[in-house]
């Protein structure tokens, strides 16, 4: 992902400067017949991109995401993984009054939770056997909680006044063993089961460890089984992982960039897992227009903080591009982005099922436009006289993902708040700058509606009350936002989006997953600006398509993308390439 350079938008003043004074007269010419897309907008997303750390992918919870990760520990006869104790002796039947049965050592059941299997017994003659029945009773209690490792004894005791007392063990770890890891701290795996493995000992709570471990990318394989430890309800739980090639990436081709810098770019992304042993992250990428028109990096290294994997993450983007359109090769028109982040992503609830999470960032972007190759340059009002804008951005970020085996649902929420500090750009109003607030909301509902159909519903929303910079506005348009239109279409200080998509598989491997699909979809949107913003607008803000998209994957890492969006809205700058005609394509392999 790169970050959003300043586009180029149309001026209704002539802008001062000097020299050559020759550009005085230059300016209104210029910026009014200035590509209409966004030519310095770098990714195919730019609504996104704005959002501080990706958020986990709302995928439905997958069948084999469900069984169990540790082998059934216990035995038919309904005993628990504790060391072999002494038969007990063989004596006469004795009955005795119980008057009250006192369970004692259990944290997690109260007297009330127990009543059902002590009361029948209350102000009865009860034989030991039917005592021990009761203790019985009480462990299958624990075990159908899932505290598989917890049992109840009658403890050899003088029982006076009709008082019986049944002692709880409640089950804990006595250790976690780690197998197979080569490059990766232990601590990484151990902490993480802790969170799930405190006293008393809960099998689910240590299964959606285990399986969180599972689908961590740095394993392809985690194992696990549980042993009997040296005390009584004490186990031993031996986790046996593999670790995944710490070398990882993409490589593509695809027409997901504005056609005035090029619309087709390729290029790809490397990373490597676990860096230094502590299951950090480097990743860097870079793409390129076939043009020439768009060199885009970005460079992410992101740290795991906790076992709850609160991440830190610093992010580093430069790009630079320019206009290859021939009608406008003449004006040698360019521009350049620095953008810099550093952000802190906190789960407070992780399991396998949802996630919930706060996050909180800082970005500092630089852009500048050029006219003439090396002429600072504004196009629109907002930046300064030479083309210059400067944003420092607080976000605050709320995400959360709820998994079901019918589907998912993802929630996200940002608030903007544009500083002026460190030298950001600052106008008189209503001119935009770099003081503003915005809000971004996305929605989306992932649901099977079938074995072969998948629907995929998404809403992107930004709502603010300030005019914005065009680096900070909401885009519409293209391949992996509005199809029937080219990328970037139209922007504004506020829009949303809605897509609706059905996923329809028509070919399947020999494991069961889709390798071919068909893809029907709708897109829609609309972007506004504020009342008080200078700039003008580009007609038909309002934008609707539908077309059919195809989806293959030949073989595993190969991804192909087609996709044919009709237009319903014709556009009045509608140009000639082939996204204007609704087409779109996207080949990837990943490694």
């Amino acid at each position: 992902m790169s970050p959003e350079p300043l586009p180029l938008t149309a001026s209704p003043l002539p802008i001062e400067f000097s020299p050559p004074s020759f550009l005085t007269e230059l300016a209104p010419v210029v910026a009014q017949t200035i590509p209409a897309d966004r030519p310095f907008q770098p990714t195919p997303d730019p609504n996104r991109d704005r959002l501080i750390q990706p958020a986990p992918t709302p995928d439905p919870v997958l069948p084999e995401q469900n069984q169990p990760v540790l082998p059934d520990a216990t035995p038919p006869d309904g005993t628990t993984p504790t060391p072999d104790q002494p038969p007990a002796p063989e004596q006469p039947p004795v009955t005795v009054s119980v008057s009250q049965i006192e369970v004692k050592g259990s944290t997690i059941f109260s007297e009330s939770d127990f009543a059902p299997i002590t009361n029948p017994l209350i102000g009865q003659s009860a034989t030991l056997e039917q005592l021990r029945q009761v203790a019985d009773a009480i462990t299958q209690l624990y075990l159908d909680r899932g505290f598989i490792t917890s049992r109840a004894v009658l403890v050899d005791q003088t029982i006076a006044n009709g008082v019986v007392q049944i002692q709880v063990v409640e089950g804990s770890l006595e250790r976690i063993e780690i197998e197979g890891n080569r490059r990766l701290n232990s601590s990484y795996i151990r902490r993480r089961i802790e969170l799930g493995s405190k006293p008393p000992l809960n099998r689910d709570k240590l299964e959606d460890q285990l399986r969180l471990l599972k689908i961590d990318p740095l394993f392809t394989n985690v194992e696990a089984s549980l042993r009997p430890g040296t005390g009584l309800g004490q186990s031993i739980l031996v986790v046996r992982v593999t670790e995944a090639n710490p070398l990882y990436g993409v490589v593509g081709v695809d027409n997901y960039s504005p056609p005035s810098v090029g619309s087709v770019r390729f290029g790809g992304a490397v990373g490597y897992r676990n860096l230094s042993g502590i299951g950090d992250d480097l990743l860097a990428s870079y793409y390129r227009s076939t043009t020439g028109g768009s060199n885009n990096f970005d460079f992410i290294y992101r740290a795991p903080l906790n076992p709850m994997n609160g991440t830190i993450q610093l992010r580093a983007a430069p790009n630079n591009n320019r206009i290859t359109d021939e009608d406008f090769k003449a004006l040698d028109i360019r521009g350049s982005t620095g953008l810099y982040e550093l952000s802190y992503r906190q789960p407070f609830i992780r399991t396998p099922r949802q996630e919930l999470a706060l996050s909180l960032g800082f970005t500092y972007e630089d852009s500048q436009t050029f006219l003439f190759k090396d002429i600072g340059f504004p196009f629109g009002l907002g930046p300064d006289e030479d083309g210059k804008s400067r944003t420092r951005v607080l976000k605050f970020g709320q995400d959360y993902v709820k998994r079901d085996p019918q589907g998912a649902w993802a929630l996200r929420s940002q608030f903007n708040f544009g500083l002026n500090i460190l030298d950001a750009t600052d106008n008189d109003d209503p001119i935009p700058d770099g003081q503003f607030f915005s809000w971004q909301g996305q929605v989306q509902r992932v649901q099977r509606l079938g074995n072969s159909n998948l629907l995929i519903a998404s809403l992107d929303l930004q709502l603010t009350p300030d005019s914005l910079l065009p680096s900070q506005q909401f885009v519409i348009g293209g391949g992996q936002s509005l199809r029937g239109y080219r990328q970037n279409a139209r922007s504004g200080d506020n829009g949303f989006r809605l897509s609706v998509e059905d996923r329809i598989a028509v070919m399947r491997d020999e494991s069961g997953n889709p390798v071919m699909q068909l893809a029907p979809f709708v897109d829609l949107g609309k972007v506004w600006n504020n009342d008080d913003n200078p700039n003008p607008q580009a007609r038909q803000r309002f934008l609707i398509g539908a077309g059919l998209g195809f989806l293959w994957q030949p073989i595993t890492g190969l991804n192909i993308r087609l996709d044919y969006g009709i237009p319903f809205i014709n556009l009045d700058d509608r140009g000639n390439d082939i996204q204007d005609d609704g087409f779109y394509f996207s080949v990837n392999y990943q490694f």
